[in-house]
């Protein structure tokens, strides 16, 4: 049986809120604004041969790129099924139901948004601008817009995106198993580094990228949790 916690309202806002959001906007602005998102990247290419050189190398491009994207839907697919069954009265899940609903949601949200937010900005990927051979401008994130540029289809970082979804699972735990509540968050922290950093050095995307796509899952998750769980909160 899920395990029947009180959250003291205060307590969880400071610290599952108000700190989070001030340490990732002051990483994401210090990225943005010292440069060192592009000194970063910079380690990553080759001035003389004009190219990323681990771009379609076979572990970044196919083993954590496309096989991890595609471990991640496999995740999914059984985090569906298990949801699924959870309606069965008869089901070892059916106690969980509500604790699955919010994880599938919580799970959806963060990618959703991510996607949305791609197709919108006008932030390009290292490898497409100019100070690393090619032709785009270096757009920050509250810099101006020329109305004559295309979106950039490269911020936040879908592909980081795809492993700190996983960040839900530390809300899931705290209410079913909360002395897991930090393996979930690890798991979710360490895929989504791994597969932000492979990105970095293929080029597709900056530091910065990551820690936004990480701000969008933990800030996706949090509300659904406390409307989910509404009655855990005093």
């Amino acid at each position: 049986m899920p395990t029947q916690i009180t959250i003291k309202s205060d307590n969880f806002i400071k610290n599952h809120l108000l700190l989070p959001m001030f340490a990732l906007l002051l990483l994401e602005l210090c990225l943005e604004f010292t440069q060192l998102d592009v000194w970063l990247a910079s380690h990553f290419y080759n001035v003389e041969l004009h190219q990323w050189p681990y771009r379609e190398h076979w572990l970044t491009q196919t083993v954590l790129h496309k096989v991890g994207r595609y471990i991640v839907y496999a995740i999914g697919i059984v985090l569906l099924l298990c949801w699924l069954t959870a309606f069965r009265s008869k089901s070892a899940f059916y106690a969980y139901r509500r604790h699955l609903t919010f994880l599938l949601f919580a799970s959806l949200a963060g990618p959703f948004i991510i996607t949305y937010l791609k197709s919108h900005t006008h932030i390009y990927c290292p490898w497409d601008l100019a100070l690393f051979g090619g032709n785009k401008p270096h757009i920050r994130l509250f810099d101006a817009i020329d109305d004559r540029l295309t979106v950039g289809h490269c911020f936040p970082s879908g592909h980081s995106g795809l492993g700190f979804t996983f960040v839900s699972l530390y809300f899931f735990f705290l209410l079913v198993k909360p002395e897991y509540k930090y393996q979930g968050l690890t798991a979710g922290l360490l895929t989504g580094f791994i597969f932000g950093i492979n990105q970095e050095i293929r080029g597709a995307h900056f530091f910065s990228h990551d820690v936004f796509a990480l701000a969008v899952c933990w800030f996706s998750s949090l509300p659904l949790f406390m409307v989910f769980f509404s009655r855990q909160f005093k």
